[in-house]
């Protein structure tokens, strides 16, 4: 990478564009313990950020779209801590696209570091279900924590497939915009300011994001059965169907559908954009 691709203080487009390719190169080639375990950190990660905006929403009184926005920047944790720790994230690593495009690895390569991150990212999140369930936190304020979060589990199964495959496109543009962004950056301030705004706009804006959702509905899904949080549900909301929340309905009309969207989004809208842009035709 030339010195005349550098600016003062940031990298330029085509300068990321190199650094995105020869970072999917180092991904695809960690070893199988490596790659699962930071997977297993990430899905860690994202999970606490779930729990994390729950806890700022469930009781805010400033109305939606204010709590939405509060509720974006306590997220942005998540995707913080993945890029200041090195985290794998499966959502993210939809960039090395841009290394199989060139040709730096295979797509056997590229399909195995899928596969292993979003495995890894699944038994983080779940991890994370489980110590929150029996943290017993759920309990705030008479159960409105509970509420709140089957409420967020029902809203996330309640989409047609369609529906939640476009918002899974849309989250995962912003996501990896902002992971892009995050490689231009060369001091940790860089790094923070570059994530937190794109990943406030897509939670905010209620798109889709296969991995935070490995930690929403399973915890709804833990959730639902409790007899206090049925009664507190009923209360607060009498009309939240909470039979659609399902382990079929998690993965057909939400897991799939956004997976497939979060994959476009990010592979196809920001990788293969900027492969096009910077690296087509490279001598």
């Amino acid at each position: 990478m030339s010195d005349q691709k550098l600016t003062v203080d940031i990298l330029t487009p085509d300068a990321v564009t190199e650094k995105a390719e020869s970072t999917g190169v180092k991904k695809a080639k960690y070893p199988l313990r490596t790659t699962v375990m930071l997977g297993i950190l990430a899905g860690v990660f994202i999970a606490l950020a779930g729990e994390f905006y729950t806890m700022v929403v469930f009781e805010a009184q400033t109305g939606y779209s204010i709590a939405r926005l509060l509720g974006g920047l306590a997220f942005s944790l998540g995707l913080i801590l993945v890029v200041i720790t090195g985290a794998e994230l499966f959502t993210g690593n939809t960039l090395l696209v841009i290394a199989y495009m060139t040709k730096k690895i295979t797509l056997k390569d590229l399909l195995r570091n899928w596969l292993l991150v979003y495995t890894g990212n699944f038994i983080g999140s779940i991890a994370v279900v489980l110590l929150v369930y029996y943290s017993h936190q759920w309990v705030l304020k008479e159960y409105s924590f509970a509420v709140q979060a089957v409420q967020i589990g029902i809203g996330k199964v309640s989409n047609d497939f369609f529906t939640a495959m476009v918002r899974g496109v849309l989250a995962n543009t912003l996501v990896v915009l902002a992971v892009w962004m995050s490689y231009s950056g060369r001091t940790l301030t860089d790094k923070l300011l570059a994530v937190i705004f794109p990943i406030s706009a897509f939670v905010a804006s209620g798109f889709e994001h296969s991995i935070a959702n490995m930690y929403f509905i399973p915890m709804a899904l833990m959730l639902k059965g409790n007899e206090a949080v049925q009664q507190a549900l009923l209360a607060a909301a009498p009309h939240a169907d909470i039979s659609l929340l399902t382990v079929q309905t998690f993965i057909t009309r939400n897991l799939i559908p956004v997976t497939i969207g979060n994959i476009i989004g990010g592979a196809v809208f920001v990788g293969l954009a900027y492969w096009f842009v910077y690296l087509y035709k490279r001598a």
